[in-house]
């Protein structure tokens, strides 16, 4: 009998695990699909979203889009792209700021809206899940932990 109880709880284990691999999705970093970017390298990335650069390598002004603290996704992107926590991009920001040098990224409040300010600005680019991206925004890097 106790060899029963060892199989089912292993396959319940096993199926209450599957699902929370399918959770965490892909991120991508998207850009306005006429921008005429077609992939970025991860120093490219890195260097838009912390305000190095502020166009891509044709010219047109990249505008980083970002979503609030409270968002998981975002906490991802820092960490997969730069190994940082927040506490220490928004420490970056701050000393940034309080120089006068850069302006962070505009934040919103879902990919949602992410794909909507990057769709209706020319240089966007922010992140979001892969199942996301649609045909409005072109794919330039992934993410991958």
């Amino acid at each position: 009998m106790p060899f029963r109880r060892l199989i089912l709880l292993c396959s319940l284990f096993l199926l209450l695990a599957q699902p929370a691999a399918e959770v965490r999705a892909e991120l991508v970093v998207v850009v306005n699909a006429r921008c005429g970017v077609a992939a970025m390298t991860r120093n490219e990335v890195v260097n838009i979203f912390f305000g190095r650069n502020h166009q891509y390598f044709n010219g047109i002004e990249a505008q980083p889009v970002d979503l609030p603290d409270g968002h998981p996704d975002r906490k991802r992107f820092y960490g997969l792209l730069v190994g940082k926590d927040l506490s220490e991009v928004n420490a970056y920001w701050s000393r940034q700021l309080f120089s006068g040098r850069m302006q962070p990224p505009v934040k919103v409040n879902s990919a949602e809206e992410v794909l909507k300010w990057v769709v209706s600005h020319p240089g966007g680019i922010g992140f979001v899940d892969l199942a996301k991206a649609d045909a409005r925004v072109r794919v330039v890097y992934e993410l991958t932990p």
